[in-house]
């Protein structure tokens, strides 16, 4: 029967760590507290049964899980700072270390030294070609090269055109028919019913007012206020 042992690595403890060791030590001097500091990160000090009592995965020494529901994995704030970090430069170092460099690899399927330079891979001249030019079908090439003989040239979109190429929407009416012009004329009393009957008589008063003294702006705001509708 063979047992399996997993090395702990120990780095610089957190708060909730030595919070932990503190009841232990408590009132004790340096040699006093070696041995116990030993037992104490073998595991045979506390209650092994205690489900808050772990292990930090960062710095590596027991503390207890003051969470309510008892799921914290470190024992302080700063060490899962720490433990995201290094999960997070591990994550990014291993991506480096299996990501190929396509540019590299691609071009050494390339044999450009050469007069006449060609792809050893078709694989991978697909790969590079597809930016530059695209495939067309039999039909398609032939229907270019006809429109080159005729001269064909793509209209630009802010070429001015007679109107032919608009497009209509069935059910929409298109042709509008004006009527006779019609003028009206309404007096100023009732316009000056209409607004009071709309906004009141003192709304009216205070737009007046501020019309007329939009054009005395060279008073002083102490005048203008005096002046007012509200100040009298």
């Amino acid at each position: 029967m063979t047992t399996e042992t997993t090395k702990t690595t120990y780095r610089e403890p957190g708060q909730g760590a030595i919070d932990f060791a503190t009841q232990f030590v408590v009132g004790l001097t340096r040699e006093q507290a070696k041995p116990i500091i030993k037992q104490l990160l073998a595991g045979n000090l506390h209650d092994k049964t205690d489900k808050r009592i772990k292990r930090c995965e960062y710095c590596g020494y027991y503390y207890r899980d003051k969470t309510r529901p008892n799921n914290s994995k470190t024992c302080s704030r700063e060490c899962k700072i720490a433990s995201d970090t290094l999960k997070r430069a591990r994550k990014n170092a291993d991506k480096a270390l299996l990501k190929l460099d396509f540019e590299k690899e691609l071009y050494t399927y390339y044999a450009r030294h050469l007069e006449y330079p060609f792809y050893l891979s078709e694989h991978y001249m697909l790969k590079r070609a597809h930016n530059r030019e695209t495939p067309c079908t039999d039909d398609k090439l032939a229907q270019i090269d006809a429109a080159k003989q005729r001269g064909y040239k793509r209209k630009a979109t802010n070429t001015p055109t007679d109107g032919s190429d608009k497009v209509y929407v069935r059910g929409l009416r298109y042709k509008h028919s004006y009527g006779e012009v019609q003028t009206s004329f309404i007096t100023r009393e009732e316009i000056d019913e209409y607004f009071i009957n709309k906004y009141g008589a003192y709304k009216l008063r205070m737009e007046r007012w501020r019309a007329n003294r939009a054009n005395q702006f060279s008073h002083s705001k102490k005048s203008i206020y005096e002046d007012s509708p509200k100040g009298q």
